[in-house]
């Protein structure tokens, strides 16, 4: 199986110099999270038709293992396949088409496409979906219930339009069939550019069997044209990712006033306040509570049984079991050993100006109001500091001792 993916168009209804398939979905471009479809559903090394702004997309391939190919005049998604010709000489089996601004498609839903396809025998198969609201989509048009042809928006008659089966954009093509189509297209529509739909009706003309399965979702085939659209499908994102934790014992308090990135792990039992942020690659453990308002950043590891509540931001953190931070912190490039209380206030200073410091904070520390760790530190088991106190590099702590101060020393007991 090979596959192309449409990433050339600037994306002028996002009102944005950044290229339309570069703009982030929680952190990550849409181009990146339809690689990462395509890569889950056995399609390891796809050309990607590059154009506006190419050099900062291909710069973004590389670690896909996509290959890049150039269009240099964006003259429609017919124009843009054919740039991928030579590319696919070699290429033996079908060819998989889809844009690279549709994120919401599943990889489950690709992997039934593909079956449906070879059942089929097609030359051609179309991935298409039920919409009630198909306004800015090509029509899957139907003749005596059979697949005859897509007709763009633009192009289409009254009785067209009314059509609510719509084309995804997706599509399964013969490569000889395929580049046989795209020769014979021309540019006689409202755009003036080379559909790759056209290629539908010339080849069903032709005797060539042609298909279209209704087979994923109406979410699914909602692409991203506009602001409004990117935002459609962050949230359509973030509410898959929500229901994945919430059937494996994660409880939301408010799921629509929480986010949550692809890719983080959430042990059961453990319950998320609203207004939270999540993002990839963070690991929570179990019976865990987290927020309000709090933000965990990638790179984050929370122990089972503890606490991150109200306006506290973890990044690249460590933290052990049963920790407290309930309020107003920042851990930043830290480890935190089981059983400690980080108090109200506290911040790991990791930045010197040029380079990021770790804090080390042994098990059952207990963390005074307003403590600040100047990085590099380490806190060995069972010290104290006091409110307010400035934990400097320099500063010699011994395990169990209180620091108090600016900068922090030790106490002894008499004056404790």
């Amino acid at each position: 199986m090979e596959a192309i993916v449409l990433a050339a168009g600037k994306g002028t209804r996002m009102c944005s110099e950044l290229p339309k398939v570069l703009h982030p979905v929680f952190g990550k471009p849409v181009l990146g999270l339809v690689l990462e479809t395509l890569a889950a559903a056995g399609i390891k090394s796809p050309h990607a038709v590059i154009g506006y702004k190419a050099e900062e997309v291909r710069s973004f391939l590389k670690p896909y293992g996509a290959v890049a190919v150039l269009q240099r005049e964006q003259k429609g998604t017919g124009h843009a396949v054919l740039m991928a010709k030579a590319a696919l000489k070699t290429a033996q089996g079908p060819v998989l088409i889809c844009p690279g601004d549709m994120p919401l498609v599943k990889a489950e839903t690709l992997k039934e496409f593909f079956a449906a396809h070879q059942k089929s025998k097609a030359h051609v198969s179309v991935l298409s979906c039920e919409s009630e609201d198909p306004r800015g989509y090509g029509r899957i048009v139907r003749e005596d219930g059979r697949f005859a042809s897509i007709r763009e928006e633009l192009d289409a008659t009254p009785e067209e339009r009314a059509i609510t089966e719509i084309n995804t954009g997706v599509y399964l093509f013969d490569k000889k069939v395929l580049f046989e189509g795209l020769e014979k297209i021309g540019k006689d529509n409202q755009k003036g550019e080379y559909y790759l739909t056209d290629t539908i009706e010339i080849l069903r003309r032709e005797g060539y069997c042609v298909e279209a399965f209704p087979l994923a979702g109406a979410e699914e085939g909602q692409g991203i044209n506009s602001q409004k659209d990117l935002a459609t499908v962050t949230k359509k994102i973030n509410e898959r990712e929500i229901a994945k934790h919430q059937v494996k014992g994660v409880t939301f308090m408010a799921p629509d006033q929480t986010f949550v990135a692809p890719g983080v792990k959430i042990g059961q039992g453990t319950t998320v306040y609203p207004w939270c942020y999540i993002e990839s690659g963070v690991e929570i453990g179990a019976r865990c509570e987290i927020g309000p308002f709090a933000k965990l950043r990638k790179g984050s590891v929370v122990g089972d049984g503890s606490v991150v509540g109200s306006f506290v931001e973890v990044n690249r953190t460590q933290i052990g079991k049963k920790v407290l931070a309930k309020h107003l912190a920042y851990l930043g490039d830290a480890v935190i050993g089981d059983g400690s209380n980080i108090g109200a206030g506290t911040v790991t200073a990791n930045f010197d100006g040029k380079k990021k410091h770790q804090t080390a904070i042994g098990k059952n520390v207990k963390v005074g109001s307003n403590t600040v760790f100047v990085a590099p530190v380490r806190v060995p088991d069972g010290v104290t500091t006091g409110a307010g106190s400035v934990v400097l590099p320099s500063t010699k702590i011994k395990k169990g001792d209180v620091v108090v101060g600016v900068p922090a020393r030790p106490t002894s007991k008499k004056k404790r």
